[in-house]
């Protein structure tokens, strides 16, 4: 007689209360934190998946909230047998991106998130599970408008509504290198746009500047935090022109377009968070 499905000997998931046990657990679609505060810190987050499954586990961390600007970190899915299926290796600027078409089993799962170098402190984490083969990226055309619903592309409590229009942080309009999760660079959690040296980068909205100055891969960085938790991220200036505390109106001169940090030619990197998770800026800056 052969043996009884693996499904039949799991129980259900269940999500017990981190004060009842001693373990993470993560609930697919809500986004977590965890704190790594030295070189010894390791976060271990369990989940329960099925068979055919596809896993994504995305990572954002927090320069000037609680992240060294130089800092890396690894992460893995593991099964439960401590097996490695996916590794990463990322830093503040290119975080690790997981992305495993299938899981191989039903049953439970770990990500271990373990430091490489520097304290990368705070970070978000959040595991996406699709039933069937995905892909990792949204299929958005980067050339025609998306009319479809936020709640499609972000799940709950990321209910994505921008304050106000926002404009775009620079003179061109063309994306230079990499996309938001790029195909070839997944973790890249931004949009390169093209610029030349000394071009103008303006805010996109109103907002204050809480960073401004080295950061790591950004090389110069200023970073604007506008109304309802929207952030927006201006990485390789040249030259910055704001300080921290200082009000900024849309369209207001914060720097010069460079190649400063991890960066191959001039060019603008820009990011827009939302509540701190990083969101794909092409839905959200108008299209002219």
């Amino acid at each position: 007689m052969s043996p009884p499905p693996l499904a039949t000997l799991l129980p259900p998931p269940v999500y017990p209360t981190p004060t009842l046990v001693n373990a993470l657990w993560l609930k697919p679609g809500m986004p977590v934190e965890g704190t790594l505060e030295n070189e010894r810190s390791v976060n271990l987050w369990r989940f329960y998946g099925r068979q055919g499954q596809s896993a994504a586990a995305e990572m954002w961390l927090h320069p000037g909230a609680g992240s060294s600007v130089d800092a890396e970190l690894v992460t893995q899915l593991l099964t439960l047998g401590d097996i490695p299926l996916a590794e990463e290796r990322g830093s503040v600027f290119l975080p690790p991106y997981i992305f495993l078409p299938q899981l191989p089993a039903d049953g439970l799962y770990t990500i271990r998130v373990m430091p490489a170098s520097g304290r990368p402190g705070l970070y978000s984490l959040l595991l996406t599970l699709t039933d069937g083969t995905a892909t990792s990226t949204t299929g958005i055309s980067l050339t025609a408008p998306y009319h479809g619903s936020a709640a499609e592309l972000f799940p709950t409590p990321f209910v994505v509504e921008p304050p106000a229009q926002f404009q775009w942080p620079t003179p061109k309009r063309r994306i230079s290198g990499w996309t938001f999760h790029d195909p070839g660079h997944p973790g890249h959690v931004g949009l390169d746009i093209a610029a030349d040296l000394w071009d103008p980068i303006v805010a996109v909205a109103d907002g204050t500047v809480v960073f401004a100055e080295w950061g790591g891969g950004y090389g110069n960085l200023v970073i604007v935090q506008h109304g309802d938790h929207w952030s927006s991220y201006y990485a390789h200036l040249t030259a910055i022109l704001v300080e921290v505390g200082q009000k900024v109106r849309q369209g207001e001169l914060l720097g010069g377009a460079g190649s400063t940090g991890y960066s191959t030619g001039t060019h603008l990197h820009f990011e827009l968070r939302y509540q701190g998770r990083p969101v794909d800026p092409l839905l959200y800056l108008p299209r002219y």
